[in-house]
């Protein structure tokens, strides 16, 4: 058969493959392989159709034989490159990269693709060095640039990355897809208007784009826009409808309009999509919390350990990570098992409750970690426990086996919340002569405390104003003790209320303190924080005021929750709103206590 022959067969297959028409594409490429075998584009092309069909093995063949072939051609590279990279082969797709370059040493798409590998790898400086060789080779190669943009997003570097973004954008003004990232890195910047300024170009630009229609969500998910947030996700579902993190984006929207339900199945179908999708299985957990399935939302609640937030504190203690974890099949009986705090003060005051019963279900040595602030208060409260160690400055001994308090309930298999365990008070206060308050005749003692971790999830819409508090602060026949302790303290000389409230703040070295405190009061009033778990524990009176949709352990409704006996709730009835809360609370107070609060 003639050359033309052959250019005919090879033009149909291009056009075919062009509208799509992938099995008729492939009958031509099998067709010039039946004259010329030995045709490496026709071999790298049909894998490449095969790799569309879903056959990697016969694709992964094809590139081999093209490459046996015509050991020049370094399209046949590149192709057996990204199918390895894709199917999770790293370190062997870096090797048919690098002889890609041997054959082409200025292959900017090998470059690129390196670059993409030591993504995947997390050895960003090497990636950013691949995509910087790429550009060198090629300046106007703008996806490059990106892709460095991209890493730097990754690590945190959002000024950085819009400035690469811009150059990436100058050097291709038709790379739309520009507007959209610099948007995103102005919205972790807390720059919306300039956040928003850019995704709406993007949007403007390429109305197809879904990832600027849920970036641009995202923004709006920041501002408690939460219906034009979802709206925004819909759309970008709509645009693909494969997007795993518009789910999981339009499920917080959901979430934060108390649409518990379309959260669930949000964050269901995002990790449908995504089976290793841990923020969307870690959101999934407190949504099913919430409403009380602990058995599923425990299971979920493990992927925890998957998330970026808890990277940096894994390495930090690996002393304990690389010991096996105890996952209630193994025999422990006389082995020392480690039960660690991984999480904020108030998980572990929630949580420790659970230990006591590692014991006697296990026969092992208990060996109890804790961050140093909570070890008095543990060491006065926890029976069954054979040791106390501080995280920060204490050596831990040798044991053999490890679990983080968090997971107890996963391990004990709690289902509902009639299965937690009922003993209240589970922690108890001793008497410290420092902080003892003098009782006076008519008055009433009530602590409070304001504010609460910056790290903690939702800091914004825990916390509230310590003026909101004045009402009882400028009470005459109410004694108000801070129990606020970190810089939030000096809300107090801010406000003007130093002449008003008790600080006795600077004496409180740890929980214990605060629970010696705690217990001479007649009532505390807290924000979504530490003390708070606190004055549950310790069964004592104490007045929460919560978010319109608060964190998952007070549950979506109601003035009581079934993790402590002697909380009471009192909610937003609009989100961000307190002054309804603060108006609910002094009717209480004036209603329990006999004294008027205007």
């Amino acid at each position: 058969m003639d050359k033309s022959t052959l250019e005919q067969l090879f033009q149909k297959a291009h056009k075919a493959y062009n509208q799509k028409n992938l099995n008729e594409a492939k009958d031509c490429y099998e067709q010039i392989l039946e004259i010329q075998p030995s045709n490496s584009e026709a071999l790298c092309n049909l894998g490449v159709i095969n790799r569309k069909l879903g056959n990697n093995k016969v694709a992964y063949e094809c590139y081999i034989k093209s490459i046996q072939n015509n050991p020049k051609y370094s399209l046949s590279y590149i192709n057996l490159g990204n199918l390895l990279k894709d199917t999770g082969n790293l370190k062997a797709a870096l090797k048919v990269y690098s002889d890609a370059i041997k054959v082409d040493p200025k292959n900017y798409n090998a470059y690129n693709s390196i670059g993409m590998v030591y993504e995947k790898l997390k050895q960003n400086d090497k990636a950013i060095q691949a995509y910087k060789m790429a550009v060198r080779i090629n300046p106007t190669f703008a996806k490059a640039i990106n892709n460095i943009g991209v890493v730097l997003y990754n690590q945190k570097k959002y000024a950085q990355a819009i400035e690469i973004f811009k150059i990436a954008l100058k050097t291709d003004p038709n790379y739309y897809e520009m507007y959209s990232n610099i948007g995103a890195s102005y919205n972790k910047l807390k720059k919306f208007d300039e956040a928003i300024e850019n995704l709406e170009k993007a949007i403007e630009l390429d109305p197809k784009n879904g990832g600027a229609y849920t970036n641009l969500g995202n923004v709006y998910n920041k501002l408690h826009e939460y219906k034009k947030a979802a709206s925004y996700h819909e759309k970008s579902i709509e645009l693909i409808p494969n997007g795993a993190n518009a789910y999981s984006n339009v499920g917080t929207s959901y979430k934060n309009m108390g649409q518990t339900q379309k959260a669930i199945q949000s964050y269901q179908k995002a990790i449908e999509l995504k089976p290793d999708f841990e923020n969307a299985h870690f959101d999934l957990a407190t949504m099913y919390l919430s409403i009380g399935e602990l058995e599923k939302g425990f299971a979920e609640y493990e992927w925890r350990f998957r998330k970026e937030e808890m990277l940096s504190h894994m390495i930090k203690h690996k002393n304990i990570y690389t010991k096996p974890r105890f996952n209630g099949t193994q025999e422990i009986q006389n082995k020392k098992l480690l039960i660690h705090s991984e999480q904020g003060f108030g998980d572990s005051i929630q949580f420790v409750r659970f230990v006591e019963q590692v014991k006697d279900k296990y026969g092992c040595e208990v060996i109890l970690q804790c961050r140093d602030e909570l070890k008095t208060l543990f060491e006065n409260s926890i029976a069954n426990v054979d040791h106390f160690y501080a995280r920060e400055s204490e050596k831990l001994p040798e044991f053999d086996y490890q679990i983080a308090m968090l997971s107890l309930p996963f391990l004990f298999g709690i289902k509902t919340f009639n299965d937690l365990p009922k003993q209240f008070p589970y922690l108890s206060a001793s008497d410290d002569e420092e902080l003892k308050i003098e009782k006076q005749k008519g008055k009433i003692d009530i602590g409070i405390c304001w504010s609460a971790s910056v790290t903690g999830e939702s800091y914004d819409g825990k916390v509230f104003d310590i003026k909101f508090l004045e009402p009882i602060i400028k009470h005459p026949k109410i004694n108000v003790y801070s129990l606020q302790v970190g810089i939030e303290k000096e809300d107090i000389i801010k406000a003007g209320y130093e002449k008003d409230i008790i600080d006795l703040t600077h004496k409180i070295t740890d929980f214990s303190k605060t629970a010696s405190l705690m217990k001479q009061l007649d009532l505390t009033i807290s924000s979504d924080t530490s003390v708070a778990h606190l004055a549950a524990a310790l069964d004592l009176p104490v007045w929460i005021p919560l978010q319109k949709y608060p964190d998952w352990r007070w549950t979506t409704k109601g003035e009581t929750t079934p993790w402590y006996n002697s909380a009471k709730l009192f909610r937003q009835k609009s989100p961000r709103v307190w002054e309804g809360v603060f108006q609910s609370i002094f009717a209480k107070l004036s209603k329990q206590f006999k004294i008027k609060i205007k």
